[in-house]
């Protein structure tokens, strides 16, 4: 436990105490890949000796780990940075994750009172990271690299029944608003036999729910062949050649962690509409603790702004998708995602749009307004769409969201 308050703001003395005695306060913006990032730094602080707290008043070391997907989570760390760094006796103060990698050094330019900056790649390292600014105030890591497997065997999770195991990380697709390709880097992928030992020791420990995570996780595939499992278990169906040289995809994935003695439930999250295909639908019909929700953005329902945003499909593309999902998967969930308001978006755009969240009929949608992202392809375009126009089509496109998802509900419970 600590006992005194952080004492020396100047040179970041710690008043006496062994900086494994610490309390540790982390912040999480943005997606599930964050909000496991965070898992995984919880993990490894705690085994270091840190004591993790929701108390700000208590903290002596306060850690936001970041998103760059949208300014407005931008905005909301650098105002909480602001704060704490107007502070008298302020915590040590650091930036982890896609804002650490997107702005990096600028981040202590703008407020020098960041002591530490750490991007997603050098988590696995946070502790000595952590250390060294508590002697130094000054350190910057945000190197592209793999991160070493292992990080994601500390066995430490928010939720007692939940768990978020990430399967790839990164994305290849550069969508010309996505700034993802550039602070999480190209797609990398985890081997399906520590993806499953990761499943199999978070059930041992009490877990009845798992997440699978990707940026895309249809796209997923490894060097790893789909070896059997361990203990002596047999290989899944789809992956019966054993060692051949072959890749495993995402469907076989998921029969190998279905698998996992004493799992109920099995999801993921997310899946890019050019990379989904019918092998995934057939396996989420018939694997029975796969949960039958699908998470497959669509982002526009205009072929010219999708062209724009560099998608790779049409609307009609994108309805068939939705149309075969459908055919084989009986009931199943669907969200999607969609941008208003991107560069050079026409109210003709936007009719189409507003036609295809109509005729689909999604059960729920995450509906964002376009804001400018650093890196992207999309900066370059003039962001020529006014704001009011904006939040007129994002308020529109909610409040017919919001009717449809009411009427499904309805439907449900008279079925």
């Amino acid at each position: 436990m600590v006992e005194n308050e952080r004492k020396d703001d100047n040179t970041g003395d710690s008043g006496g105490k062994s900086p494994k005695k610490l309390r540790v306060l982390l912040r999480t913006f943005g997606c599930q890949m964050n909000v496991r990032d965070s898992e995984v730094v919880k993990g490894l602080l705690s085994a270091e000796g840190y004591e993790m707290t929701d108390d700000p008043k208590k903290a002596d070391v306060v850690l936001f780990n970041t998103c760059s997907v949208r300014d407005h989570a931008e905005q909301r760390v650098w105002s909480g940075i602001g704060l704490l760094s107007r502070k008298k006796n302020r915590p040590l103060i650091g930036v982890l994750g896609c804002m650490a990698q997107s702005y990096q050094a600028d981040i202590k330019k703008r407020v020098p009172a960041v002591d530490l900056v750490v991007g997603p790649s050098e988590i696995d390292n946070i502790a000595l990271y952590l250390e060294e600014a508590l002697r130094t105030k000054n350190v910057l890591a945000v190197k592209e690299r793999a991160r070493a497997e292992e990080i994601y065997h500390t066995g430490f999770y928010d939720k007692k029944d939940h768990a978020y195991i990430v399967v790839s990380e990164g994305c290849d697709n550069f969508c010309s608003y996505c700034v993802v390709p550039y602070v999480r880097g190209r797609l990398r992928h985890r081997p399906a036999d520590e993806i499953v030992r990761e499943a199999r020791a978070a059930v041992d420990a009490g877990i009845t729910s798992i997440t699978l995570l990707g940026q895309n996780v249809s796209a997923y595939g490894t060097e790893y062949t789909c070896l059997p499992d361990r203990q002596g278990e047999q290989s899944t169906p789809a992956c019966r050649t054993g060692r051949e040289d072959r890749v495993c995809g995402f469907p076989e994935l998921l029969e190998k962690v279905a698998k996992v003695k004493g799992l109920k439930s099995l999801s993921f999250i997310t899946s890019h509409p050019k990379d989904t295909k019918k092998e995934l639908f057939e396996a989420m019909r018939d694997i029975p603790v796969v949960r039958k929700y699908l998470h497959v953005p669509a982002q526009s329902g205009s072929d010219r702004v999708l062209a724009m945003m560099n998608r790779g499909y049409t609307a009609e593309k994108y309805r068939e998708l939705v149309d075969l999902y459908r055919s084989i998967v009986y009931n199943g969930e669907l969200s999607s995602d969609f941008i208003v308001g991107f560069p050079g978006e026409s109210e003709e755009d936007f009719r189409a749009t507003h036609d295809l969240v109509k005729s689909v009929r999604f059960d729920s949608a995450f509906i964002f307004k376009y804001s400018t992202r650093p890196h992207t392809k999309a900066a370059e375009f003039p962001d020529d769409v006014p704001q009011a126009a904006k939040k007129r089509r994002h308020a529109e496109l909610l409040e017919l969201q919001k009717s449809i998802s009411q009427s499904l509900k309805k439907h449900a419970k008279k079925a």
